[in-house]
Order: structure tokens, then C-alpha cells, then sequence
């Protein structure tokens, strides 16, 4: 076990060293390039450490290449024919779930209000009238998550999301109302 431990020793050495070797090639400085301290970007050093800094320190040359003030604005991206039409695909199809969801409203509420004691023949046909009317919407939260999976990800690519937020907004309105009615009916 000693001998072991001896050997690791030696490898984790021997490891460690070969880190400490020096590289092929210089690398760059990271130091303040003179060209910083003229633009502004890093204030000059100031006070008492002002004098040692500046005079001790050796400064970088280098240039800071400015932005063409009067260059035109990059366009503004806008989404590609195929993703607006998936968009507006998403939307119609929650449209068209909430339609169902409110011809079924109905007959569910009908169901509830004549819910008769717990294990009736009454009381079946309301909790299945009732999670008939949850399955659709469910049906209408689904364009929802795409349309939410599509904004993040268009979002952190940095391109336009604007016809996508107000495509989930409109579907978040419907979900809403939904909500309402289920919370309305839900079983005590």
C-alpha cells in the first residue's frame, strides 16, 4: 500500500512538472495598449500610484480601430416565409381548439350543474364531460409551448420576435379564458 501511494506521488509529480514547462512561442501582452488609455476606454492611473504605474510599467503600442459614425444601420432581420407560416399555422391551431373548447363548454356545464352524489350515473357523465373539456385544453396549450420553444430559441440567436410574441400572447388570452371556465367548474 506504501508503494502505492509512493508511486502516485511520483505520477502526480512528474504531471504537475510537465505543466511548468515554458511554451513554444511568446504569447501576446495583456497589458494596457497606449491606444486604450487615449480613447478613453481605461482611465490614465492618478494620485500617489500614478507616477510608479506609468513610469515602472511598460505600455503596449497598439490601435483601437473607431466605428464608422456614418455607416447605415444593419437592416432589421425579419423572419423567414417558412417560420411566419409556422406561426400563424400555431395560432390557428389554438384558435381552433378554443373554438371547440367553447362548443363543449356547454354541455359541461349542463353536466356539472345536474351532478348528482359521488360513484351516479350523473356524476360519471359530469367528470367526463369535465375532463373532456381539460383534454381540449390541453389541445389549445400545445401551439402555446411551440410558440414558446420558438421565441427562446429565436430570442437567444438574436433574431426578430415580434410576429412570434404576438402569436403566444393572443394564444396565452385564449388559454386564460379557458382557466376561468374550468376553475368555474372544477369539481369541489
Amino acid at each position: 500500500m506504501n508503494a502505492t501511494r509512493i508511486l502516485l506521488i511520483l505520477a502526480g509529480t512528474a504531471t504537475l512538472g510537465a505543466c511548468a514547462t515554458a511554451p513554444d512561442r511568446d504569447y501576446p501582452s495583456l497589458g494596457i495598449r497606449e491606444a486604450e488609455y487615449t480613447s478613453g476606454q481605461v482611465p490614465l492611473p492618478t494620485g500617489d500610484c500614478a507616477d510608479s504605474a506609468v513610469a515602472g510599467a511598460v505600455r503596449e503600442q497598439g490601435q483601437l480601430t473607431p466605428v464608422d459614425p456614418d455607416a447605415p444601420p444593419p437592416p432589421q432581420p425579419v423572419l423567414s416565409n417558412e417560420l411566419a407560416l409556422r406561426v400563424v399555422q400555431l395560432e390557428e391551431q389554438a384558435r381552433a381548439a378554443h373554438a371547440d373548447f367553447e362548443r363543449a363548454t356547454p354541455a359541461t356545464r349542463a353536466a356539472v350543474r345536474a351532478r348528482g352524489a359521488e360513484g351516479s350515473k350523473s356524476w360519471g357523465r359530469a367528470e367526463v364531460a369535465y375532463a373532456n373539456l381539460r383534454s381540449i385544453r390541453a389541445r389549445t396549450a400545445i401551439p402555446f409551448g411551440e410558440l414558446e420553444m420558438l421565441l427562446a430559441t429565436r430570442a437567444v440567436a438574436g433574431e426578430p420576435i415580434d410576429e412570434i410574441v404576438l402569436a403566444r400572447d393572443v394564444v396565452i388570452a385564449l388559454i386564460e379564458q379557458e382557466d376561468a371556465v374550468l376553475a368555474e367548474l372544477a369539481p369541489n
